[in-house]
């Protein structure tokens, strides 16, 4: 990891009073011909920070060594809006994506 003072990058700051987050429990399964195939199970948390929505992962993952666990904040846009809604990407990586990758999470004891 590198660690430089400050922050360079432009943008948009994004806030909301409300987050969500998406957390998905991603199983390997064979599909018909035999071949390893992708499943998952979505939950939306909400009335919740971030540090509840991470507890909350670890406390309800699936147990298996083939569960990733997939965690997202999520921005909503406004009703009959153009634009999408926006996931970022806080832990873990879409096994379905890379099939070969394997994701595997840390969590900090209490």
């Amino acid at each position: 990891m590198k660690v430089t003072d400050g922050y360079t990058g432009s943008g948009n700051v994004v806030s909301t009073d409300a987050p969500s987050y998406l957390v998905e429990f991603w199983r390997a399964i064979a599909d018909d011909t035999g071949h390893d195939a992708w499943t998952a199970v979505e939950y939306e948390l909400t009335e919740c920070d971030v540090h509840d929505a991470l507890h909350w992962a670890r406390e309800n993952a699936p147990s298996g060594a083939t569960v990733h666990t997939v965690i997202y904040a999520c921005y909503r846009q406004p009703a009959g809006a153009s634009e999408s809604d926006v996931h970022i990407l806080l832990a873990g990586s879409d096994p379905s994506k890379i099939p070969t990758s394997t994701t595997t999470l840390t969590w900090p004891t209490a």
